[in-house]
């Protein structure tokens, strides 16, 4: 996955419809702005052909001072006119250009079939009186943004518009240089920013309709997660748009039939204890009537065998049993009832570190889980050690041992029912091969997990992650 992306789907549907309408209002923008130069160059072309034809007709009756005086008092930008001869066609201008085709047609209609030449494009400078004010190239703000907008290709190329030149009666050829303003072709600012009110109002909106269609995903999310910690949970609400309402409804069918599955699973496991005992019970009845002392006590032997491979396994099955209430427990105090009990009992367990607050968890299962792990340790190691770590949201319990450990391609295979490692273990030392078993499915229950490892230098650790929740 691209690390660029965000992690979350609202972050990446916002990214998306961002992208998308910037890319939209970046092309929307790029057609107003060439369609607005086509506009202003067909308007101020139009105005210009209309002020030539009445120049045309002021020029045509004077005499040739009173022309020049005439030239000279209209001779004003936009719009530049002379007497003097110009070379035909101008070097740089463009032949056969629509927009030439439009103002000769206008010309040739404003002027009455009168000799025209016209031509589009930025013609050479040479070929025009030198020295003549506003001829020269562009200067200022406008005139670098237009340069940059010609550029681009949202101008029209050329700061003078058209070239024309009209022949008036007496043979005299007028030259007319129309020249747009290239302030008219800078960025309009106000288009502009109404287009980044439009993207930025269309992004927020964006924003809040994402959070809102999934914030039921993280509802959903939570509720799933909180499920594996407390199976009585309150049901979620089955409301909001149809598909939201669905998916509320499939949780919380799937969370009553867990419940009665597991309602029902504990009533057999009930069932059974009570059915097994009572046979058990009767056998060691008949046991005590043997006159053969060493025959009764291999029956002891075997009778005490079978109830802790009994009891084992009903505590193995009632691992993820959720009936008891989830509260806030004090793993310092807990792993401090668990030293001493150990200790009694002739161990020696140090215990370091800490937890910062009480876990929200069982307590029983928890205490079961944490003595199987001392227990486990006690014996195949002299001594155990108990580190209590804080590691961001998880709450982090080691247990270690200097014990003989365990082969790699057996770390994972020792959580199995009954399994037990051979020649390190027996019924004496090792019990029923159920104890790991039960304590990784008491930590799968609060949504941890109990790993295994051997340390350098022999003994094994076993790791228990408790997540913490949200707050």
């Amino acid at each position: 996955m691209t690390p660029l992306l965000p992690r979350s789907l609202s972050g990446r549907l916002i990214l998306l419809i961002a992208g998308v309408l910037l890319l939209a209002q970046l092309l929307s923008a790029a057609v107003l702005l060439a369609d607005r130069g086509t506009v202003l160059y067909q308007a101020t072309g139009l105005a210009s052909a209309q002020r030539i034809a009445g120049i045309v007709r002021l020029l045509d009756p004077m005499g040739p001072d009173e022309r020049r005086r005439a030239v000279q008092a209209l001779d004003v930008a936009p719009l530049r006119l002379t007497l003097a001869p110009v070379a035909w066609p101008p070097a740089g201008a463009e032949a056969g250009d629509s927009r030439g085709v439009f103002l000769s047609g206008v010309l040739g209609r404003l002027l009455e079939g009168r000799p025209l030449r016209v031509a589009v494009g930025e013609p050479a400078l040479a070929a025009l009186p030198p020295g003549r004010p506003g001829w020269g190239p562009g200067r200022g703000m406008g005139g670098m943004m237009y340069r940059h907008m010609t550029a681009a290709g949202l101008a029209p190329p050329g700061r003078a518009a058209f070239l024309a030149q009209v022949q008036l009666g007496d043979g005299t050829w007028v030259t007319f240089d129309h020249r747009l303003p290239e302030e008219i072709f800078t960025w309009p600012w106000k288009l502009l920013a109404s287009l980044a009110i439009l993207l930025g109002a269309t992004v927020l909106t964006a924003l809040l309709a994402v959070r809102w269609l999934t914030r039921p995903l993280t509802t959903l999310a939570t509720a799933a997660d909180e499920l594996g910690r407390d199976m009585q949970r309150q049901p979620l609400p089955e409301d909001g748009p149809a598909e939201v309402a669905r998916a509320a409804r499939a949780f919380n069918r799937m969370q009553q039939r867990l419940v009665r599955f597991i309602g029902d699973r504990s009533r057999v496991l009930a069932a059974v204890s009570h059915d097994l005992k009572t046979p058990i019970t009767r056998l060691r009845l008949r046991t005590e009537l043997l006159a053969d002392e060493a025959l009764q006590e291999k029956y002891r032997g075997d009778l005490d065998e079978m109830e802790a491979m009994v009891r084992d396994t009903l505590d193995f099955m009632r691992g993820t049993d959720t009936a008891e209430a989830t509260r806030p427990v004090d793993i310092n105090a807990l792993v401090e009832t668990l030293q001493a009990d150990a200790e009694a009992a002739g161990a020696t367990v140090a215990v370091r570190g800490s937890a910062a607050a009480p876990y929200p968890g069982r307590p029983l299962a928890l205490k079961r889980c944490l003595g199987n792990l001392l227990e486990n340790g006690r014996k195949y190691g002299d001594a155990v050690e108990v580190e209590l770590e804080e590691a961001g949201p998880e709450l982090s319990i080691r247990v270690l041992d200097r014990g003989p450990g365990i082969p790699e391609a057996e770390l994972e295979r020792v959580f199995d029912p009954f399994y037990r490692l051979e020649g390190s273990r027996s019924r004496s030392t090792g019990g029923s091969g159920l104890g790991l078993g039960i304590a990784r499915n008491i930590a799968r229950a609060h949504g941890g997990e109990l790993t295994l490892r051997n340390r350098p230098g022999g003994g094994l650790e076993a790791r228990l992650t408790l997540p913490r929740p949200a707050a």
